[in-house]
């Protein structure tokens, strides 16, 4: 059983844009997120867009060349927003894999991250690249952040560069699958502020002490390290 923490807790970061998304193409994207949400992404038109933005066609077009280049501008832009905590120097590894964690699990667990990923599901059928413009737009930022993190314990381990892009993945299941997965069927509210912090640093206490025991020859190493690792998800 882990003991109580006793390592620093990271502090929140400032968070700042890297870029600012134009007034006219935000009007628009909002707009648009409206429409989406409201009709679906299928049924929605840009005309219909255009009048909720209150913009002509011509406009809409100057900025926008078609309604997937505006989807994927919308979660390129709510992508934006999610701004990863710079370390600090007596972070631990633990502190740094929670820090993000949870910076990730907010931007998910988001009502209007829900709503995106609900609206990507149910229209699927209809359009099928909104899985692939999902994909390129808001989860590889994501993904490669944890696989970052993650690389040092996999060169810890003797494992090549490529297991982090496994581990990261194991470690999303642990500390927030299930938050997610209930989020977006509406089995469950919202896990609280403490219930979501203290999962997620169970869950890389349990993960981190397993890949080291694994290192040290206690548990058998992770069978992926001489794998090809599987595709994203």
């Amino acid at each position: 059983m882990i003991g109580p923490d006793k390592t620093k807790r990271p502090r929140a970061a400032k968070a700042k844009t890297d870029t600012v998304t134009p007034p006219r193409l935000l009007a628009l994207l909002e707009a648009a997120e409206d429409i989406f949400l409201a009709k679906g992404y299928h049924a929605a038109t840009m005309d219909d867009v255009a009048k909720a933005a209150g913009m002509s066609k011509k406009t809409v077009y100057a900025l926008i060349q078609s309604k997937a280049e505006l989807f994927g501008a919308l979660l390129t832009h709510h992508q934006s927003l999610m701004q990863f905590p710079v370390p600090e120097p007596d972070w631990t590894l633990q502190d740094i894999l929670c820090a993000n964690l949870l910076c990730l699990a907010r931007f998910l667990l988001s009502a209007s991250q829900i709503a995106i990923l609900r609206l990507i599901m149910a229209e699927y059928t209809h359009s099928p690249d909104l899985g692939r413009v999902f994909l390129r737009n808001r989860v590889r930022k994501a993904k490669t952040k944890l696989e970052s993190c993650l690389l040092g314990l996999a060169l810890e381990q003797g494992c090549d560069a490529a297991e982090a892009k496994e581990m990261s993945a194991m470690l999303f299941g642990m500390a927030l699958g299930e938050f997610h997965i209930s989020a977006l069927i509406g089995f469950r509210a919202l896990p609280s502020k403490q219930a979501l912090e203290a999962r997620v640093r169970l869950a890389v206490d349990i993960f981190i002490a397993g890949c080291r025991a694994g290192a040290c020859g206690a548990t058998p190493p992770l069978p992926t390290c001489d794998a090809t690792s599987p595709g994203d998800r």
